[in-house]
C-alpha cells in the first residue's frame, strides 16, 4: 500500500517528460501522440484525485512509516 503514491508519482513525472518532448516536435504524428499524453495525464489526474479521496489518510501513513521511504515522496508536493 505505501507503494501507490510512488508509483503516481512516477508516471507523472514519465507523462510530463513524454509531453516536454513531443511538444519540441511538430510534424501530425507527434502532435496525435502528444494529444493522447496529455488525455493520458488528464485520466491518470482523475484516477489519483479518486483514490486519494477515496483512501484519505489510509493511503498516506504507510508511506510515511515506511523505514525507506520516510517523507522522500512527499517533497516535490506543493506546500
Amino acid at each position: 500500500m505505501q507503494h501507490v503514491i510512488t508509483v503516481y508519482n512516477d508516471m507523472f513525472n514519465h507523462k510530463d517528460g513524454i509531453m516536454q518532448a513531443l511538444a519540441k516536435k511538430k510534424t501530425q504524428s507527434k502532435e496525435d501522440l502528444l494529444f493522447a499524453a496529455r488525455l493520458a495525464r488528464w485520466k491518470l489526474s482523475k484516477s489519483d484525485a479518486y483514490v486519494a479521496t477515496a483512501m484519505g489518510m489510509h493511503l498516506g501513513l504507510p508511506h510515511m512509516l515506511d523505514p525507506v521511504r520516510t517523507l522522500r515522496s512527499f517533497g516535490m508536493w506543493d506546500k
